[in-house]
């Protein structure tokens, strides 16, 4: 954890360099209080938007690979065609389904947002999960059964715990595909990070909103990496 701290570290210093040139460079200075305001609430949108879509993804997807790994065909099958549905659909063209044909009675559009991207999400999640469970080997499940362990308690204490050692920087770069993936949702109404700096970029006419939001998106990417980072350490440190 120290390595990741020390101020004196290299990449630290190259990332907080980015950091403080990019924002002095693109801070957009003109901005009213009003402004200022608006463009907090919609980084805090996007950030609720991610939260929501994260907790769907992974409660949804561990879900999901859990009922897979049971390996009955018709459960399997159906599982097999809802992955196939979100993987091979444009997560925008979900976004517009659940806005404007499922939902179409909430006035607001941010909660289907929030499960749009959540089972979007979830679809990923349950693949990589499924990987992670195969790559454990048999053995564990047969010895947790010959143990007296029911399927779902085995799972839950034996073969998930070493699964997530092998797919978390799949879940993480899963995760933070789904924080850049808000950036749609402003087609179907929603003030996000990003239309919100588009907003601003038209009433200013000026570039530095939408530059601006690019350094704080690759400064929210960078520190989900580094927590990552802390978390594998930490899961790793007893192997």
């Amino acid at each position: 954890m120290k390595k990741y701290l020390n101020p004196f570290n290299p990449n630290f210093l190259f990332f907080l360099a980015i950091i403080v040139l990019g924002a002095y460079y693109t801070y957009p200075v003109d901005l009213t209080p009003a402004q200022k305001s608006a463009y907090i609430n919609s980084y805090l949108t996007t950030i609720y938007l991610t939260s929501g879509g994260i907790a769907i993804g992974i409660i949804l997807g561990f879900f999901l690979a859990f009922l897979k790994s049971l390996d009955f065909k018709p459960l399997s099958f159906v599982i097999d065609e809802y992955v196939d549905i979100i993987r091979g659909t444009p997560v925008l063209l979900q976004l517009m389904i659940f806005a404007f044909v499922i939902l179409t009675a909430f006035s607001d559009n941010f909660y289907a947002a929030v499960i749009a991207l959540g089972l979007n999400s979830s679809a990923y999640v349950a693949e990589i999960v499924r990987g992670g469970i195969n790559s454990v080997d048999k053995g564990q499940m047969e010895a947790a059964r010959a143990m007296g362990l029911t399927y779902p308690i085995a799972m839950r204490e034996i073969i998930f715990p070493q699964a997530i050692k092998n797919i978390l920087p799949a879940l993480v770069n899963e995760f933070i595909t789904l924080f850049k993936e808000t950036s749609v949702v402003g087609l179907i109404g929603i003030f996000d990070l990003t239309m919100q700096s588009k907003s601003l970029q038209a009433v200013l006419f000026s570039p530095e909103p939408i530059l601006f939001a690019g350094v704080v998106y690759y400064a929210n990417v960078k520190f989900f990496s580094f927590l990552a980072k802390l978390l594998e350490k930490r899961l790793n440190k007893n192997d």
